[in-house]
């Protein structure tokens, strides 16, 4: 991949990076439960010899803000990404089996939900970010930067992010006006990725065609027999929850995720903005 000749305003790409390296360590933060922090190595769109052995982790942004991002990381730093979603770091040498490249998938999902959000609160608009493939964008890189990313016990990695020309130019006018344009489309539907392994759990892949009930919980109010009888159409019933608090998702009556309520193709849909690992939903919903 190559760069192309593109001006770049330097508030685009300080919003590109403060985006994506408060993510990442917030969401490494959760995982490892230890501090990150981050630094950039180099702001060049364009790959160095050394990032030819890795993962390529494709993303789209639609919405508020369009175009294409790419995320580079080495065999090594795949490995430790995917280890630190079920609380097991494989050694350099293992296979970067599918299983492995499952989980690499989840945690950057988790960057882009975080990224998301951040945006969102940036922009003050929706900004919708899709996984597409693990595999190297096919289109010439506008922007980008190498971030290395260290834990207090966890050793440095370097993450290689790089962006179109479409996702420069939208950002752009989004740091020119303040705003995002309101969308005019549809927005694309989230492709899920395959389940992640989970810690302890090898025959996990036996479950996992079982249907759960899953339910959105705006809010509690216990009442008495009485009231509840005397309920008419036009009554109301306020809950013990306001309007701004986070909606719960709930699975077998288990508390999985919190989020927000959207509107996706003429229906509800629910955003989750905070949820625990694999390993966690789990233990939850154990009886």
């Amino acid at each position: 991949m190559t760069a192309i000749a593109c001006e770049v305003d330097e508030k685009v790409i300080k919003l590109f990076v403060e985006v994506w390296s408060s993510s990442i360590c917030q969401v490494l933060s959760q995982l490892s439960g230890e501090k990150f922090d981050s630094r950039v190595l180099d702001s060049s769109p364009i790959l160095g010899k050394d990032e030819s052995d890795g993962v390529w982790i494709h993303f789209s942004a639609s919405a508020g803000l369009t175009g294409e991002m790419g995320f580079f990381v080495s065999k090594a730093d795949a490995l430790l990404l995917s280890g630190l979603l079920t609380g097991e770091v494989p050694s350099e040498s293992a296979e970067l089996s599918g299983d492995a490249c499952n989980r690499l998938t989840e945690v950057f999902r988790r960057f882009a939900g975080v990224a998301s959000a951040a945006l969102k609160s940036k922009t003050k608009g929706e900004v919708e970010l899709l996984f597409r493939a693990l595999e190297p964008p096919s289109w010439e890189a506008a922007l980008g930067f190498r971030l290395e990313v260290r834990g207090e016990k966890t050793r440095p990695l370097n993450i290689r992010m790089v962006a179109d020309e479409g996702w420069a130019k939208s950002a752009a006018t989004v740091c020119a006006t303040g705003a995002v344009t309101p969308r005019t489309t549809e927005p694309e539907r989230v492709i899920p990725s395959p389940a992640p392994v989970i810690q302890g759990t090898d025959n996990i892949g036996l479950l996992l065609d079982i249907e759960l009930e899953a339910t959105l919980r705006f809010g509690e109010r216990e009442m008495l027999l009485r009231e509840i009888l005397n309920l008419n159409s036009g009554s109301v019933i306020e809950l013990d929850r306001r309007v701004n608090e986070p909606v719960e998702l709930l699975v077998c009556g288990k508390v999985v995720a919190q989020g927000e309520v959207v509107v996706l193709d003429g229906n509800y849909a629910f955003r989750v903005t905070q949820i625990a690992s694999p390993a966690g939903r789990m233990a939850s919903l154990r009886i």
